[in-house]
C-alpha cells in the first residue's frame, strides 16, 4: 500500500467515525505517513558519513534477518524495512492502556475495520500525557508506556526505526523476527493471540538463526525465563488483587497492597533469583500496569504445549494454525479464535 492509498484509507475512516475519535485518527494517520514519508532508502543511508558505524552495522543485521525470515518460510521478501528513518525521539509511539479502578481488565478502543484493541497509541508524547490526564480525571486507572518497535502488520512497507537499534544482539532479532510474523498471521480483533504467537514464533526463528552460538543463547534464555518468572509473579499478584477489589472496603486493601505488599513480594522475588535490578520496583503499579502485562503474558504456555504436538517442526505448526484460523472464519463459529485453537 503506498502513501496515497494509506492517506485515503485514512481518510474514509475519519468519515466513519464518531467526532471522539476523529481528532486521534487524524493525528496518527499523519504521525504514521510521516514515518513512511521521512525513511531514506538503507543503500543511502549506509554512505551517509553523520550515521553512526554502529547504527549500520544494526542495519545490516536487520536486513539479514529479513532475507532469513522469508527464505525460511518460503515466501517471497516483501519491501518492509527496506528504508530506515532516524527518529528524533527516544520511542516510536506510546501506549495508553486504562482499567476502572475496580477491575483489572484494559478499556477496549474500537474502530471501524480496524478491530478493538486495549490500548491507544500515540506516536507524539504530549499527545500521550493529555490522554492519561483525561482518563485519570474520568476516574480510570492509567499506564504509559513507550514502545522501541512497531509495525503496520504488513499494511504498510514499514522502515527501520533507530529506536530499534537500543536492543542488545538477540533482543533486535528476535523483535525483528516478532514483527515480520506479524506480516504473515495477524487474527483480526485478536490482539492477546497475535502477540503471543508472534512471541513464539520470534524466539523460535532466534533459535534458528543463531544455531551455532547455543551457549551465548543459552544463557540469553535463562535472563528470559528469570524475567518469566518475574512477570509470573505479577500475574499472581494481580489475581490476588482481583479478589482485593471484590471486598467492601477494597480502596483502603488496595492500596495497601499496591505500596506495601505488592513491593514486598516483588523484592523477595528478586533476591530469590538472585537479580540485582529489580525492574518491576521502578513502575507505578494500579489496575492498567497489571492489565497491560496480562495482555502480554496469557496464554504462552498453551501455545508451547500445542507446539510441542508437532515435534519442533515449526513449519508444520504455522500451517496447522492457518488451515484452523481459515476453518474459523468459514464456520463463523463464536467464541474468539484464541478459545478455538488451544481449546
Amino acid at each position: 500500500m503506498d502513501i496515497l492509498k494509506f492517506l485515503l484509507s485514512i481518510a474514509f475512516i475519519l468519515i466513519l467515525s464518531s467526532c471522539a475519535k476523529i481528532g486521534y485518527l487524524y493525528e496518527q494517520g499523519i504521525g504514521q505517513a510521516k514515518l513512511i514519508i521521512d525513511a531514506r532508502d538503507n543503500q543511502e543511508v549506509l554512505k551517509d558519513q553523520s550515521v553512526s558505524d554502529e547504527m549500520k552495522d544494526k542495519i545490516k543485521k536487520i536486513q539479514t534477518y529479513k532475507k532469513f525470515f522469508y527464505q525460511y518460510w518460503h515466501l517471497p521478501e516483501t519491501e518492509i524495512y527496506n528504508e530506515t528513518n532516524i527518529l528524533d525521539r527516544d520511542a516510536v509511539t506510546y501506549l495508553v492502556i486504562a482499567s476502572t479502578r475496580r477491575e483489572i481488565k484494559p478499556l477496549s478502543n474500537c474502530f471501524f475495520l480496524a478491530g478493538c484493541f486495549p490500548y491507544l497509541g500515540f506516536f507524539e508524547l504530549k499527545s500521550a500525557k493529555k490522554h492519561v490526564k483525561t482518563l485519570n480525571e474520568k476516574g480510570y486507572d492509567t499506564y504509559l508506556r513507550s514502545v522501541l518497535a512497531y509495525s503496520t502488520l504488513g499494511n504498510l512497507d514499514d522502515p527501520i526505526l533507530s529506536t530499534f537499534f537500543k536492543y542488545s544482539k538477540y533482543d533486535l532479532a528476535e523483535t525483528i523476527f516478532h514483527e515480520l510474523f506479524h506480516t504473515i498471521l495477524f487474527i483480526k480483533g485478536e490482539v492477546d493471540l497475535n502477540e503471543n504467537l508472534a512471541n513464539y514464533f520470534g524466539k523460535e526463528m532466534l533459535k534458528k538463526f543463531f544455531k551455532e552460538e547455543s551457549e551465548k543463547l543459552e544463557a540469553h534464555f535463562k535472563r528470559l525465563e528469570l524475567n518469566h518468572e518475574i512477570k509470573q509473579e505479577i500475574v499472581d499478584s494481580a489475581q490476588e488483587l482481583k479478589e482485593i477489589l471484590k471486598e467492601s472496603n477494597w480502596k483502603a486493601q488496595k492500596k495497601h497492597f499496591l505500596e506495601v505488599t505488592f513491593p514486598q513480594k516483588m523484592k523477595n522475588k528478586c533476591e530469590k533469583l538472585g537479580l540485582k535490578k529489580c525492574w518491576p520496583l521502578s513502575l507505578t503499579w494500579n489496575n492498567a500496569t497489571f492489565s497491560a502485562f496480562m495482555t502480554y503474558e496469557k496464554s504462552q504456555d498453551k501455545i508451547s504445549a500445542l507446539a510441542g504436538k508437532f515435534n519442533g517442526d515449526l513449519r508444520a505448526f504455522f500451517l496447522f494454525i492457518q488451515s484452523e484460523y481459515d476453518k474459523y472464519v468459514e464456520e463463523d463459529i463464536e467464541v474468539s479464535f484464541e478459545d478455538y485453537l488451544l481449546k
